[in-house]
């Protein structure tokens, strides 16, 4: 099954104050660590590329789990890891290049 609408799952860490958010919008996926602070101070701390166009995936196979100590929060889909934010040190792994589209090379000019 592919996904072709939108998913949006998150976890919020105990404490209340950070959240791991998984987003696709039926062509880009994101995993962000997310700041939930006061109305007004809630936004985005950090970003993750994890994937564009059409997915194989739906909203069932994501999980977003905090390790135990609540420093590192991670994204899973279908049990692996795919993408994950250490929240103390602020630092990241997974992120996917995105495909730029290829530009032609100019060529030389002949005297």
């Amino acid at each position: 099954m592919v996904a072709t609408e939108e998913i949006f799952e998150s976890c919020v860490r105990s404490a209340g104050d950070l959240a791991g958010v998984f987003e696709y919008n039926g062509e880009t996926g994101y995993f962000y660590l997310y700041a939930t602070g006061a109305a007004g101070e809630a936004r985005v701390l950090d970003a993750i590329h994890v994937v564009s166009g059409e997915v194989s995936f739906t909203a069932s196979d994501i999980a977003i789990e905090w390790e135990q100590g609540e420093t590192r929060v991670g994204l899973f889909i279908r049990g692996q890891l795919r993408a994950s934010f250490d929240a103390t040190n602020m630092t990241k792994l997974g992120e996917t290049p995105r495909k730029e589209p290829q530009r032609a090379t100019p060529k030389k000019r002949s005297k």
